[in-house]
């Protein structure tokens, strides 16, 4: 059964692409591939991820029933696909784990003290951004090694990562948000994410050296070297031609291709042809079905954003706090997305709800992209039910509910942080 999910998540993304490149090609074929294995796989989630997915296709065909009552027309062949297109791409970006991005640094000598702690920082958010939390793992693996991972570690760590969505495109957080905000400019956020992520980090290295000095002192850091750079800048090129190549193509669409094309490119000389062939082949059955979380939760916030749309228009509902998307509106939404999160809520199920909502005041697209990157990075910093803290937790034996709020005065602080950063945004727009 795992093994035929995992086949079923590989045609998913084949047809994703396909419609991608071929307009003419139907997109539900992807959504049905994604559903069959989502069910395959729906024995293997947590209890949580099952109870948040049931919840997310309750309250999404309860609102479609009541659009349906109310004589509005529903787009069934969107319930297969809302999401296929996002889910395609992080299908595709987990095969960039079959690289060994840090073979370099691997064997550098570790360095201690404040040096060491801001290398690893940088290895967090230059990695996290391009193989998500598979970077992450890997450097708390290396901090891990001798001593466990402490406490202070994991929180840097998790803090770093967080600014990562607000920038990068290989991230689900930025799949999701080009998803919902369908006219995102992506170099645009890309623009104003980086720089909020940077002041992310300086604010994590001026902490550790006021409240955490003995520490500091201590820490074994990640050794970053300029040979462990090469695959971002070979994934950014990649993206980048593929972006002056196929114009009408997707950003979502032209990532997925760049992170195959790099990996199987990658794999085949360093590798040869038959040894690429196996890898991809055990990846596909055994690496593919791990994604079983993200395919319930975003197949079945897909429901729930058909169904609310779908609401939304016939009964002509909006945000009654929020009439027009300036930037104090933009505030009010972040706070929105990142306190539910703080009570275990993903974000992706607060962005499928807000954004069906806000449509009738025709936000300005950047303002709302900016605003749920900056609310899907800081949310799942201080979410407990985050995969961030999951997976601290599952590894490390770090509580996913201590470990989240830990990092609460970190969002806490970093809050009027993007609160500046979204009215320069909300000025820009204007001129």
């Amino acid at each position: 059964m795992t093994r035929l999910a995992g086949i079923l998540v590989a045609l998913m993304t084949a047809a994703s692409i396909g419609h991608g490149l071929a307009p003419a090609l139907p997109s539900w074929p992807s959504g049905l591939f994604a559903w069959a294995a989502a069910l395959l796989l729906v024995s293997r989630v947590s209890r949580v991820q099952f109870l948040q997915t049931v919840f997310l296709l309750l309250i999404g065909v309860s609102a479609l029933a009541a659009a349906l009552s109310l004589g509005a027309e529903v787009p069934w062949l969107r319930l297969l696909d809302s999401n296929a297109g996002l889910l395609s791409m992080l299908a595709a970006v987990s095969f960039l784990q079959l690289i060994t991005i840090a073979r370099g640094a691997v064997v550098a000598k570790a360095q201690r003290g404040p040096g060491a702690f801001g290398r690893t920082l940088l290895s967090v958010a230059v990695f996290g951004g391009f193989i998500n939390i598979s970077a992450m793992l890997l450097v708390a693996n290396r901090l891990a090694r001798e001593r466990g991972l402490s406490a202070f570690a994991c929180q840097s760590i998790t803090r770093a990562f967080s600014g990562c969505p607000t920038w990068s495109p290989f991230f689900a957080g930025m799949a999701v948000v080009l998803t919902y905000v369908a006219e995102t400019n992506l170099l645009f956020v890309m623009l104003v994410g980086l720089p909020f992520s940077v002041v992310g980090l300086l604010l994590v290295f001026i902490e550790a050296i006021f409240r955490y000095r003995q520490e500091l002192t201590e820490f074994e850091g990640y050794p970053l070297t300029v040979a462990s750079l090469w695959l971002p800048c070979l994934l950014a090129v990649a993206v980048c031609l593929g972006h002056v190549m196929l114009p009408g193509t997707s950003i979502l669409d032209i990532i997925a291709l760049s992170a195959l094309a790099v990996t199987g490119g990658v794999l085949l000389i360093s590798r040869g042809a038959v040894e690429t062939g196996r890898q991809l082949s055990d990846f596909v059955q055994q690496g593919l079905p791990m994604m079983v979380g993200e395919l319930l939760l975003f197949l079945g916030a897909g429901v729930l954003a058909v169904g609310l749309h779908a609401l939304a228009t016939v009964m002509h509902l909006n945000l009654p706090v929020i009439t027009a998307f300036d930037a104090t509106a933009a505030g009010l939404l972040l706070a929105g997305l990142i306190v539910p999160s703080m009570f275990g809520a993903h974000p992706i199920i607060t962005i499928s709800v807000v954004v069906p909502l806000l449509a009738p005041i025709n936000p300005d697209p950047q303002l709302l992209a900016v605003t749920l990157l900056f609310g899907w990075g800081l949310g799942t910093c201080a979410g407990p039910m985050s995969g961030t803290h999951l997976v601290m937790q599952g590894r490390y034996g770090i509580s996913s509910l201590k470990g989240a709020m830990r990092n609460w005065s970190y969002v806490a602080l970093m809050y009027p942080v993007a609160l500046l950063f979204l009215f320069v945004v909300a000025m820009i727009r204007k001129v």
